[in-house]
């Protein structure tokens, strides 16, 4: 570990002193609940003892009325105090006091899915009190609905997942907790940062946070090993050289973006740099960014052959966390970055509804159309007829997910690449569209977990230069972030609102 960074056991041993003065104030402010209601039965029993006056009937009376006809009006004399109130702040106060809990994530209610089309994000737009769509302190409004358990259950159920979806993913991040490195990465090999940051992504999208009871000290780990390579490094990687770079720093700077969004609002004072390392980061991210609005390998900023849809896509979902994260990079803006990289995908997308790896229809790929739905819908252009054209072609063509049914570019039997950006742009649709898309996905999911809760081999997409152990992270990861879908994101409510 860096001495760039603190280490792990500090960070450690300082959420443990968060956590005993946590529980301390709890119980303090247990004994002084008790000690208020006791007082206030006490109260109670006094007023009641007391005889209470007779009530005042008093006639409204004018001339020229009958009194015969008047309603009297009944005003009592002796008003006893409520003990509603003070009792239910007894229980306010108790409850946020034992808040040795994880966080929440942001996010607009919404009850019934709209047919309009949403940005596509995962982490809301506002920085209100709880609920997005404030401006002031506190947790963005959709990490609230995942944090409390029986809100997450709420949004599972109402968006069509069922209670296995929760054990599912519950077994899921233990089977990962005993998969990580000492170091605190996921993975193994060159693309050991990516594989730690969809590690990340996968915890914090189940609201798991360095204060979590169970998982807390792997994602402490796992943020620290991030902010270290990048207090190190150019970039968020282990080979800096490396061609493919542009995935491992893409995918470990949109976990980073969602961890500083939890750590920020929680005042978690242990991950040091944090901040630092993520602007850095997302200054790589827009620097990179090439004329035509895409990126490719290398981060490479000119127009080049390596310029594809596949990098693209992980970079504007790093860019989209960032923007809701608050994150200011002095390299430029992140929403006119966004609005370049929407002109890019929109040149991808084919007259059947698919996209293109390479811009102006150079080789279609079934693979690619929910990124580039996703992408439309992230840079706010969810309503174009680009990502109209993909959402019909996802309705249409996506049947049934198979768990290790066939393999390639154009496997939309079971290609967890292509469904881990499917789920995603359905939900953000919602309607109809995430009504078949959720039968097509859900089950076959959870039919394809083992009883320790790893995920049989299955179609990953295409991946070169991965290890077997990194593959297997990645299906994990896959299939985890589809099934915490349901309450990661919320279905569409049209566009330019605000939404999760």
């Amino acid at each position: 570990m860096s001495l760039h960074i603190e280490s792990t056991e500090d960070a450690l041993a300082e959420l443990k002193k968060q956590r005993t003065k946590t529980l301390t104030a709890a119980i303090s402010v247990s004994f002084l609940g008790v000690a208020l209601m006791g007082l206030l039965l006490y109260l109670v029993h006094i007023i009641v003892a007391v005889p209470e006056d007779p009530p005042m009937v008093a006639y409204a009376t004018q001339e020229g009325d009958n009194p015969d006809i008047d309603t009297p009006e009944v005003t009592q004399t002796t008003q006893r105090p409520s003990s509603s109130s003070t009792s239910a702040q007894v229980k306010v106060i108790a409850a946020v006091a034992t808040a040795d809990v994880a966080v929440v994530n942001p996010d607009i209610e919404v009850d019934v899915p709209s047919e309009e089309l949403s940005m596509g994000i995962d982490i809301g737009d506002g920085f209100g009190t709880g609920t997005g769509d404030g401006d002031g302190g506190g947790i963005p409004g959709i990490i609230s609905k995942r944090c409390d358990l029986n809100d997450r259950m709420k949004r599972i159920t109402e968006n069509g997942g069922t209670p296995q979806c929760e054990e599912a993913v519950v077994k899921s991040l233990r089977w990962l907790k005993k998969q990580q490195n000492g170091n605190g990465s996921w993975g193994e090999g060159q693309f050991r940062a990516s594989m730690t940051g969809i590690s990340l992504l996968a915890y914090l999208a189940h609201c798991e946070t360095p204060l979590s009871e169970e998982f807390g000290e792997n994602v402490l780990k796992g943020i620290s090993f991030l902010v270290d390579l990048g207090m190190k490094n150019p970039v968020l990687s282990e080979q800096p050289a490396l061609k493919e770079i542009c995935y491992d720093h893409a995918v470990a700077t949109y976990a980073l973006c969602e961890a500083y969004t939890f750590c920020k609002q929680m005042d978690i004072p242990s991950i040091s740099n944090l901040e630092k390392v993520v602007v850095k980061a997302v200054d790589r991210i827009i620097d990179a960014q090439c004329p035509n609005g895409g990126w490719a390998y290398s981060y490479n900023n000119k127009i080049n052959p390596d310029i594809d849809l596949s990098v693209t896509g992980w970079n504007v979902q790093a860019l989209k966390a960032a923007e809701h994260g608050g994150i200011k990079p002095t390299k430029g803006e992140i929403r006119s970055t966004l609005r370049k990289a929407s002109s890019y995908v929109r040149k991808n997308v084919m007259p059947d509804g698919k996209f293109s790896y390479k811009e102006n229809g150079n080789m279609p790929r079934s693979s690619l159309v929910g990124v580039g739905v996703l992408s439309l819908q992230m840079t706010g252009n969810g309503s174009d007829s680009a990502a109209r054209k993909g959402l019909d072609w996802i309705k249409n063509n996506v049947k049934a997910l198979q768990w290790g049914q066939g393999s390639g570019t154009e496997n939309v039997k079971s290609n967890l690449y292509m469904h881990y950006y499917c789920v995603q742009a359905a939900m953000n649709r919602g309607g109809d569209v995430w009504t078949t898309y959720n039968k097509a996905f859900r089950d076959a999911v959870l039919s394809g977990q083992n009883e320790d809760g790893s995920f049989r081999k299955n179609d990953v997409g295409y991946v070169s230069g991965m290890s077997g152990k990194s593959v297997n992270i990645y299906r994990q990861c896959l299939a985890t972030l589809m099934l915490e879908t349901y309450y990661r994101f919320l279905p569409g409510t049209g566009e330019g609102t605000k939404n999760s």
